[in-house]
């Protein structure tokens, strides 16, 4: 392995992350470029790890998520006897199970384990192209599933800082509904490419981090079926006009809003980037404020 020497007092560098060495005598640091990696494969690889670690960190950080409030609690006993004490924000009844907006969480409790195996099937339809490492976030990612008395039960699924239904934070301006409409083709697209229709898209049911940019599409997932037809993409525009503060401006966007959705969810993203191209100028991230 190369070795490297503060040029300071001829201590050994050690890695500081961020790309840099460290010296840890005299507290230098040393920046590197790709040529000076060559070689040092060592290095290369904990630079890696330090950015992974980085990364997890941010994802896992909660503090940050200042819009999140304790609203209510609800209380279940599990089949062992002990207690499901949930603290939530916001919850969403449905027939047959409520949605539960926790702090690290989002949690369904089902009136039978029927409606949560088929929740669950529902979920198991999906499926993701081997080279995009990015798209299962759209989806209820799983932590754990439990049994509760009186024959209920539960799955908890992965809730990531500043991850909200989209209708907390409408009206949307246009400028920011474009990329929630982007994040909603998103999802028909990887919808389709499972042959599924999940006939259940709404403001309730799509959740955006502001932030980040990013979708996830939690709601029924009990209703999953066999694709046919584009109602998913109908869906799409309902939910996006019912989120909207004004539909009308740029005219492009209500045009589409008001169009017939394409034969599929491929061609509509085709026809929805026209969008961002001719009616906001291209895609250009603008930071949400609160």
């Amino acid at each position: 392995m190369v070795t490297y020497k503060c040029k300071n007092c001829g201590g050994e560098l050690e890695f500081g992350g961020a790309g840099s060495m460290k010296c840890p005598y005299c507290g230098s640091k040393a920046f590197f470029s790709d040529a000076d990696f060559k070689g040092n494969e060592e290095f290369r690889k904990k630079l890696l790890q330090y950015y992974k670690a980085e990364a997890e960190r941010k994802e896992n950080d909660y503090s940050a998520d200042s819009l999140w409030t304790v609203e209510g609690k609800d209380s279940f006993t599990l089949q062992s006897g002990q207690p499901l004490n949930i603290e939530y924000m916001k919850k969403y009844p449905y027939p047959g199970f409520v949605c539960y907006l926790a702090r690290e969480s989002v949690v369904y409790i089902f009136d039978s384990s029927k409606d949560a195996a088929r929740f669950s099937a529902g979920l198991r339809k999906l499926t993701f192209p081997e080279a995009d490492t990015r798209l299962h976030r759209s989806f209820p990612e799983i932590k754990l599933e439990l049994s509760l008395s009186g024959g209920k039960h539960a799955l908890v699924f992965k809730r990531r800082p500043m991850l909200y239904p989209a209708e907390m934070f409408a009206p949307w301006d246009s400028t920011h509904l474009a990329w929630v409409i982007s994040r909603m083709e998103n999802i028909c697209c990887a919808l389709q490419y499972s042959e599924i229709t999940h006939g259940g898209i709404s403001p309730a049911s799509v959740w955006v981090d502001p932030l980040q940019h990013e979708g996830a599409l939690f709601g029924d997932w009990r209703g999953v079926r066999q694709l046919g037809g584009n109602g998913d993409l109908y869906d799409l525009r309902k939910t996006a006009i019912t989120l909207a503060k004004n539909t009308r401006e740029p005219e492009q966007l209500y045009k589409f809003l008001n169009s017939a959705p394409e034969a599929d969810a491929f061609s509509d993203f085709a026809k929805w980037d026209k969008v961002i191209a001719d009616g906001f100028g291209g895609h250009k991230f603008q930071k949400m404020k609160f």
